[in-house]
């Protein structure tokens, strides 16, 4: 949370929401996003379009900003500001625009180059800018950010994950070049029936070469889950031996 004093006492208070949550479209005290999570897939058209809707009264002062995301879901995580056009592999149009109270306006999104190994994953930030305020007005202006996740594959994208136990932990470790989430869980006892299953509340993304641990709530050595590429989910079973 960042707090910027301007001239006749306006405070903005900016906050920067990560792109975790998969549910859309999401407002903020001004503006409305169709979509947080953009995937460009290897063979296909390398333009994505997010549009953003002006839901407040005033004019929206409207800025983008691309991170480059280096070492992702790993605990020395980096988002690199990228504005060196010699940089950019990936683009954002317009940089900045001026969206009417109740206009629309669509940013489109274009990627330069497919990535040969691992996947590329980028954050971008699109920004209101609080304008001026005369000198005798007293005001407090809230402006929310929001960060869309971004993710590139390469030339042919797999996500590869294997499971190991130890007690009533779980760790999952993705030996692919694409994230996956898992979600949708569950333990059974055996993979007869239904009945003896108890549900995995936690699950999450896990992205290439790094690695979940999860909290088991029972005592099966069966475990389900939900595998979720972005285009669709496969169901599948890791058996582990009881101790």
């Amino acid at each position: 949370m960042e707090v910027r004093k301007k001239t006749g006492l306006v405070v903005a208070l900016l906050v920067t929401l990560k792109a975790t949550l998969l549910a859309s479209p999401f407002a903020s005290a001004n503006m409305l996003l169709d979509r947080m999570i953009v995937y460009f897939e290897p063979g296909k058209q390398p333009r994505q379009d997010i549009r953003v809707t002006n839901v407040s009264d005033d004019n929206l002062f409207l800025q983008t900003e691309i991170y480059k995301v280096v070492n992702p879901g790993a605990e020395n995580e980096e988002r690199i500001r990228i504005t060196n056009p010699d940089e950019m592999k990936l683009l954002a149009t317009p940089q900045k625009s001026i969206v009417a109270p109740g206009g629309r306006r669509t940013v489109r999104l274009v990627s330069l180059e497919t990535p040969k190994e691992t996947e590329d994953v980028y954050r971008i930030t699109f920004r209101p800018v609080t304008g001026d305020v005369e000198a005798n007005q007293n005001a407090i202006q809230l402006l929310i950010a929001y960060q869309a996740l971004i993710f590139i594959r390469p030339e042919k994208p797999v996500y590869e994950l294997v499971a190991k136990r130890e007690g009533d932990k779980v760790t999952f470790t993705n030996k692919g070049n694409s994230n996956v989430i898992l979600r949708n869980g569950e333990q059974c006892a055996s993979a007869e029936g239904e009945d003896d299953c108890v549900e995995i509340t936690s699950g999450g993304r896990i992205y290439a070469g790094q690695s979940l641990t999860l909290d088991l709530p029972g005592k099966g050595k069966l475990v389900r889950f939900g595998m979720f590429d972005g285009t669709r989910e496969q169901r599948r079973e890791f058996t582990f031996p009881l101790k």
